[in-house]
């Protein structure tokens, strides 16, 4: 079930397509602001009328639970957009989004991106897409959740977070994932922080990964991508 393109939307800069004219003129709509990790940017029940663009940094969405437990749905890195599903019917926001570093993000207002969509079709087609990756994403996450391990479901996350394709079994240098601490993980798999702690240290036992300062190396492909069952 890997797609590293959606877990780590790299591929969400809905813009690409355009000239650098047109690319520019849009620009000059887009209102950017720095914000500090940790600022919440939209929260469930919340109206929303803006598209937000995310131009540096990483911005996750989650969900929490009655009890306050939090699952993460996806982390973004620039440049894409999110809070899109206000501006296409549903009106009220379904999810937190919260800024995991220091982070530059523009915002577009509604009938702004209604004009951009109607002015140039290859967004309009980018735009689907790129909500028809995102909705992928949190079903591939759910059926993880539902039939996979711990340890597998550790696996498939730093494969697809590293953006290691699922045929590939081995690298001239590892590939390396941004260190992230054992509770975001958890949060990114639907599981507990002491469940993905001992997860981790099995994967260090086995040489599976090595942890650095501020990276996780993956260290044997084949086993990670065996262990995946992708």
């Amino acid at each position: 079930m890997n797609d590293p393109e959606i877990h780590y939307v790299m591929a969400g800069d809905i813009f690409r397509d355009l000239q650098p004219d047109q690319r520019a003129q849009i620009e000059r709509h887009i209102s950017y602001n720095t914000y500090p990790s940790g600022q919440i940017l939209h929260s469930p029940n919340e109206y929303g009328e803006q598209l937000f663009v995310l131009q540096s940094g990483r911005v996750r969405l989650y969900k929490l639970s009655p009890e306050g437990r939090a699952l993460t749905l996806v982390v973004l890195e620039p440049i894409t957009i999110f809070g899109e599903m206000t501006l296409v019917g549903q009106w009220m926001h379904d999810s937190f989004a919260e800024t995991m570093t220091e982070c530059t993000i523009g915002i577009i207002r509604s009938e702004e991106l209604s004009r951009i969509l109607a002015t140039y079709p290859q967004v309009a087609l980018a735009f689907m897409g790129l909500m028809g990756q995102r909705l992928r994403t949190i079903e591939n996450k759910l059926a993880d959740i539902a039939f996979k391990s711990v340890p597998q479901r550790l696996a498939t996350l730093l494969l697809n977070l590293a953006n290691v394709p699922s045929t590939q079994m081995t690298a001239a240098k590892p590939p390396e994932v941004t260190r992230y601490t054992h509770q975001q993980l958890a949060e990114m798999i639907g599981s507990y922080r002491e469940t993905v702690t001992k997860a981790i240290g099995e994967f260090r036992e086995a040489s599976l990964i090595r942890v650095e300062d501020e990276s996780i190396l993956l260290t044997d492909l084949e086993k990670l991508q065996r262990l995946a069952n992708r």
